[in-house]
């Protein structure tokens, strides 16, 4: 993904995970735990229609009304290794051609050079490595890894090419008495280069978890991620600077079921830094995010967050937690605060092998007074305003047995 991604909401497994404020998650782990060896014919898709209406300077409203589709054969090889084939086919209602780009930064920006049809090849083998390990090769599955919003745009997985490299999972004991936790560790590999190439090879590597304790009926969390963009390579035919962005993000995390619902209170701490791209006026920043949310299972979730920025940079994160603009070049903040209400509702129909659930939502953000200084040294005082997201989403998992 790029360095400027746009606000995202839905992925193509939107299902609820604890580990998250996102309202999804895969849902691998129950295909995997269908799968026998056997061969098995899927067609994941998302089917929706999300309109983002923003305004202003900050950043810039659009609709993305079409779906995903990948359909793929799942070849269950050993008890513990599973190959899983197909394509990913990407497309928008009315859009009869594609940007030719290598990669795409979620929603890309049209020129001349373009192509009917957005599909890519999509392979993956994925192999458990022991009771704790499980390590996956090609295509990565749809998700968040387990981010908070201002460090992943959920849309991404939704509308961006799947990610691709290497992903490796821990779940389990951490030798400490009474404390748990799940790691995942990913890379992404956007642009590859030949030798002597005009353009800089380009990745995305991360590392996301927890630790966690339980108490009764309490959840007791320490959340730790770290994202770094790199942009470089040897051997290139011109001359070219290493860049490295950065994001770090530490807190703590509570929950506790009440009644039939979910509370959920978290308070982290996040950090941007960069060495060599001289493109981003900041060299380091740092934001702070509370969040508050009420889930009922499946059914609805509720949630409210509050951030407070200053001169930072989300590398995969939603644009409105930036201190750059989106839309304005040389354009920048000297602290962004907005409070986010979010309201999400599912419905969903579970059996197996005919899966799909339904998902609406609305988000709004209210952005406090800041002050904006534009390229040319001129500044300008932005007051209270409002933007909202709303969309609707259908995922469907049909699966039917080959062999």
């Amino acid at each position: 993904m790029g360095l400027f991604p746009i606000e995202p909401i839905l992925p193509i497994n939107p299902i609820h995970a604890q580990t998250s404020d996102h309202f999804f998650d895969s849902i691998d782990k129950e295909i995997q735990a269908e799968l026998s060896k056997e061969i098995w014919l899927s067609a994941e898709g998302n089917i929706f229609f999300i309109d983002n209406e923003y305004f202003g300077d900050r950043i810039s409203g659009y609709t993305l009304p079409g779906f995903v589709l990948q359909p793929k054969v799942a070849w269950k090889l050993h008890h513990d290794v599973t190959l899983k084939g197909g394509l990913h086919w990407l497309h928008y209602w009315g859009a009869r051609e594609y940007p030719s780009v290598t990669s795409y930064d979620a929603y890309p920006l049209y020129d001349s050079v373009s192509r009917p049809m957005h599909i890519l090849p999509w392979l993956q083998v994925k192999m458990k490595l022991s009771n704790r390990w499980e390590l996956t090769l090609g295509s990565l599955d749809a998700s968040g890894h387990g981010l908070p919003r201002p460090l992943y745009n959920e849309e991404i997985a939704l509308v961006g090419d799947p990610e691709a490299g290497f992903e490796l999972k821990y779940e389990g004991p951490t030798g400490i008495p009474f404390i748990w936790t799940n790691l995942d560790l990913w890379t992404d590999w956007r642009e590859y280069i030949w030798d002597r190439s005009p353009v800089p090879e380009r990745f995305t590597a991360g590392l996301s978890g927890d630790l966690q304790t339980f108490y009764a009926d309490w959840g007791l969390y320490i959340p730790l991620h770290f994202i770094v963009q790199h942009e470089g390579g040897q051997n290139m035919s011109v001359s070219h600077n290493i860049n490295n962005n950065f994001n770090f993000s530490t807190g703590l995390r509570v929950n506790k079921p009440f009644r039939e619902q979910m509370v959920d209170l978290s308070c982290r701490v996040m950090w941007y830094h960069q060495h060599g791209n001289a493109a981003i006026p900041f060299s380091k920043g740092w934001g702070i995010y509370p969040a508050l949310s009420v889930t009922n299972g499946l059914n609805y979730k509720l949630s409210v967050s509050y951030w407070q920025g200053k001169d930072f940079v989300p590398l995969l994160g939603s644009w409105h937690f930036s201190n750059l603009s989106a839309n304005t070049a040389g354009l920048t903040f000297d602290r962004t605060r907005v409070v986010t209400l979010q309201a999400s509702w599912m419905k969903s129909y579970p059996t197996w092998p005919r899966k799909c659930h339904l998902v609406i939502y609305g988000t709004l953000y209210h952005y406090l007074p800041s002050t904006g200084t534009f390229a040319d040294g001129t500044t300008q005082e932005y007051g209270h305003r409002n933007q909202f997201s709303v969309g609707v989403s259908l995922s469907f998992y049909p699966t039917i047995k080959l062999h």
